[in-house]
């Protein structure tokens, strides 16, 4: 019995195969593919331990050619992501998105496309202009999961959506435990017209590529846009108990801050409720309180 290739590596190999197809038989050819994920944590998020080039490497095996870092209330992790792929002569096979999943004070909202760090507290309508601000887009992650108290609220989703102030919606998420709560999310996508995406949401490299969004390729914020319609999207659900590697990875974190390591447990970088993060307003992250990206044990290929 052979192992079978992961979904985005199956895509993309199809891909490749009508290609060849196409030059055999004299058609025009396709438009190019790529395979992203828009929803990504790594070490930078304190509950994970996913080591830049552990992800890069998996990513990139599995079939992914763009994928957005979405660290909590962070870019510097997707910096060190993008830096790590030029560092490993990747560019060419791995496109960096630089994002943040932000905790707002109405629940979290993610940006793409981003320039630099935008500061948690602050509401979601604000966040939102505070992304487009940047050239950006608005990415509302697993608006209806009963499980995470961390998402969305309905009265601020709605206001955002009637104002035309999301791109894209997460209709599937690979994280979220009952169906039911990602078809809400296709639901109200659908009924204003916002596209949907997949997102693997991963925090480990076991999820990485579990879902994926195949569509033209793009390079900007405004080719995405473009783009966001002819999205063909494919979601595989995580095991309930994939949440145990978020809490494996808080205790892992919690113990090297303990033992003086560098780690990404500082409270900034954690998701926070819409109560706590109302309560202190904190900025962006200082230096002191990201990992050190020269800690040779901290980039190690763990998670």
């Amino acid at each position: 019995m052979t192992a079978q290739a992961p979904p985005a590596a199956q895509s993309a190999t199809a891909a490749r195969a009508m290609e060849q197809t196409r030059e055999r038989t004299g058609a025009p050819p396709a438009p190019a593919k790529a395979f992203a994920d828009f929803h990504i944590h790594t070490r930078f998020s304190r509950d994970s331990i996913l080591s830049e080039e552990k992800f890069i490497r998996t990513a990139i095996e599995r079939g992914l050619t763009h994928v957005a870092v979405t660290n909590h209330n962070n870019v510097e992790g997707a910096i060190a992501v993008r830096d790590k792929v030029a560092e490993l002569g990747l560019t060419d096979q791995l496109t960096v998105i630089l994002g943040e999943e932000v905790s707002t004070a109405d629940g979290e909202v993610v940006g793409v496309f981003l320039q630099r760090t935008i500061p948690r507290g602050l509401s979601a309508d604000e966040t939102a202009d505070a992304i487009h601000e940047q050239g950006g887009l608005v990415s509302i992650p697993h608006p209806y999961d009963p499980f995470r108290q961390s998402h969305i609220r309905e009265e601020p989703l709605i206001g955002l959506l009637e104002a035309s102030k999301v791109d894209m919606i997460e209709v599937f998420n690979s994280r979220v435990t009952f169906q039911r709560h990602n078809h809400d999310a296709a639901v109200i996508a659908a009924r204003y017209g916002i596209p949907g995406i997949a997102a693997s949401d991963s925090h480990s490299s076991f999820e990485i590529a579990m879902s994926f969004n195949a569509l033209p390729v793009f390079e900007t914020a405004d080719d995405l846009r473009q783009a966001l319609p002819l999205n063909e999207w494919h979601g595989s659900r995580s095991t309930v108990f994939i949440h145990l590697t978020t809490r494996w990875a808080v205790w892992s974190n919690l113990v090297r801050k303990w033992r003086g390591q560098e780690t990404a447990t500082a409270p900034v970088l954690g998701p926070e409720t819409p109560e706590s993060v109302g309560e202190a307003p904190v900025g962006r992250p200082t230096p002191a309180e990201l990992p050190n990206p020269d800690d040779s044990e901290a980039s190690s290929d763990r998670g």
